[in-house]
């Protein structure tokens, strides 16, 4: 019997989640503050009419390129000229121009790309300015580059081929370069004045290396404006983001400044089971309204905050449910006892979360185990992971404490516990740290080396996923590369995994073929609207990570009269994994106000 059958669940030809089921109070109601205060008191500005037509056309005027001959139209596919800004590209370079900062809730397809790029011509003295982008958005940038740079007046492009005396210098760094141990110092080495983040959501957790970085420098030079633009600023929380608020906005923030304060906001406004009744919140709501909304509505309405809240596409958006045959009984079974904590080949889960993964792993037909080419005894491997999980716990109990240059992330701790440890003593300028753990796991660290497995149990889902992209075309997106290997040598297609060769040559499809897709690699920022169709074989639970892949294909530029994405719900795992990304993308609408694509055509389920 299938696990559907076996749920109670009628198979559907549309996609139908679980509701969202009334909270459950735990807590006591959010209470007044300071912040409160403060937030309410800020005035209100209606976006629609604090810019005028003549506003726009004096910006654009300002802005625009000497007319020369472009090849627009000689762009394969060809492309139209790009000679007038969007009505929310101008909103957000007038408003950004205007307050110093900007807060840009602007949903995908909207044009971020070009409003980054002219925003250093429009903040006043503007010197130096630093582009944040995620690293597979590269090959997009340098093609965007020269396309929008044929019609508007671009800065100085920092290692660029060409130097124009007396406009800003624009770097443009990669989110996972700002990772990098190199990186420690690096907004230091650039000084930039402007700091632009595009997918501003990367630096969500301050407790990164990236975002504590970021936010070192902002606490060393206050003064520095912060531009932040994302089509989805908050995925699980009001927390994502209310730190890059108060540094765009400083005092003008809609969100609140103090941590405890966003901390009780967000018992209120999150997705969760134990959840805190509105209480003092209600004062930004109208009669009736739900609080998240009107946390929206006041966050939209304050000066600084540019919010979209209309698609960018009016052509329908079709979400259909899949299910790829019958769920081997075996495979049910393993999933089964991988909840009961114990991997196949019998290896016991120490944490709930490792019971998880391999049970989501084990709906696309393997599961991951670690292998020892070199025969290491199990007393010696034992003893190395003991060690390992020892060194971890002290490195990650170090890293939430004040990070500071070359002591802020793991790679660099261990340098610096290495240097502690030294004989004859280190001497030099950089700092040492004297872990209690590194002599240990510095004895036994390289004495087994595991390697990772793929072990593959059923490839039911591999031959309905190459039966799909050979019957059609279309994008088949996976999470695992192990599965879209397999996917694509049983198609017959390619398949596009991470890195920059594999960005390139996604950009270069015509469309014409199937491929397969990293979720991971490609499905956020890339203009793929090429494909009209697709199948999600993978779903995720994060309702962000769905508007962004639902938006490659379904964005301005598509000229197919609808767009249809089919999603495996052929499993528990990913039947709870499409509800929870259905609830937090309402949890999304509601708090952004940017009509989200996964609830077009969905329906709850009743209860």
């Amino acid at each position: 019997m299938r696990l559907i059958d076996r749920l109670g669940v009628a198979p559907s030809p549309s996609v139908a989640p679980q509701v969202e089921r009334a909270p459950v109070y735990g807590r006591a109601p959010v209470g007044y503050s300071a912040d409160l205060s403060r937030i309410l008191a800020l005035p209100r500005r209606d976006l629609a009419t604090a810019y005028s037509a003549t506003d726009v056309e004096a910006l654009e005027t300002h802005l625009r390129a000497p007319t020369a001959p472009c090849g627009c139209a000689n762009m394969s596919p060809p492309r139209p000229c790009p000679a007038r800004l969007r009505r929310v590209q101008a909103q957000a370079l007038l408003e950004a121009s205007r307050v110093g900062g900007l807060l840009g809730p602007i949903g995908t397809g909207h044009g971020k790309e070009l409003t980054t790029f002219l925003m250093p011509m429009v903040m006043p003295g503007c010197r130096v300015a630093v582009l944040f982008i995620p690293a597979n958005l590269l090959p997009q940038f340098e093609a965007e580059w020269g396309y929008y740079g044929a019609h508007w007046r671009l800065p100085n492009l920092a290692g660029g081929r060409w130097f124009r005396a007396g406009l800003p210098v624009l770097h443009v760094v990669t989110y996972n370069k700002l990772s990098s141990q190199e990186a420690t110092d690096l907004l230091e080495r650039i000084r930039p004045d402007l700091v632009i983040l595009n997918e501003a959501h990367n630096l969500k957790d301050p407790r990164s290396a990236r975002t504590s970085r970021f936010l070192r420098y902002f606490e060393k030079h206050p003064r520095t404006r912060l531009v932040a633009l994302s089509g989805t600023f908050a995925s699980k929380s009001i927390k994502d983001y209310a730190h890059l608020s108060r540094l765009a906005l400083g005092e003008a923030s809609p969100l609140p400044l103090a941590h405890h304060v966003v901390e009780e906001w967000g018992t209120a406004l999150d997705p969760g089971k134990v959840v805190a009744p509105p209480g003092a919140l209600e004062r930004l709501c109208e009669p009736g309204e739900h609080v998240r909304e009107g946390f929206q509505r006041r966050r939209n309405a304050t000066r600084g905050v540019v919010a979209t809240e209309e698609s960018a596409l009016d052509k329908p958006l079709i979400i259909r449910t899949r299910y790829p045959g019958p769920v081997p009984e075996q495979l049910l079974a393993l999933i089964e006892l991988a909840h009961a904590g114990e991997r196949p080949d019998g290896e016991q889960f120490q944490e709930q979360l490792q019971a998880l993964a391999c049970a989501r792993q084990l709906s696309a037909g393997f599961y991951h185990r670690w292998r020892y080419p070199r025969g290491e005894p199990p007393e010696l491997i034992e003893k190395w992971f003991a060690r390992r999980k020892a060194w971890n716990k002290e490195v990650w109990e170090e890293l939430k404490g004040k990070r500071r240059e070359h002591m802020d992330s793991p790679g660099l701790l261990t340098k610096a516990a290495i240097r502690a440890h030294m004989s004859p003593p280190y001497e030099g300028d950089k700092p040492v740290w004297h872990a209690e753990t590194w002599p240990g796991w510095a004895e036994i660290h390289d004495a087994v080396q595991p390697e990772p497995q793929a072990v593959w149990v059923s490839d039911f889902l591999v031959k309905d996923a190459a039966d799909w992209a050979r019957s059609r075309v279309g994008i088949v997106w996976v999470e695992y590369p192990e599965l879209g290997e397999r996917i694509a040598k049983a198609a017959g297609v390619p398949y596009y995994g991470g890195g920059k060769v594999a960005s390139e040559a996604i950009l270069r499809e015509a469309g014409t073929r199937s491929v397969v897709a990293s979720i991971k690699a490609h499905a956020t920022g890339k203009n793929l609207q090429q494909f009209c169709r697709s199948i999600v074989v993978t779903p995720p639970s994060d309702g962000a990570a769905w508007e962004q892949l639902l938006a490659r294909t379904h964005r301005p530029g598509q000229q197919a009269q609808c767009v249809k994405v089919d999603v495996c719900l052929h499993t528990q795992e990913y039947m709870t994994a499409f509800a929870t990304a259905w609830i937090r993308a309402r949890f999304i609408q509601q708090t952004d106000g940017q009509p989200q694509k996964l609830l077009t055509t969905s329906q709850p389920l009743p209860e």
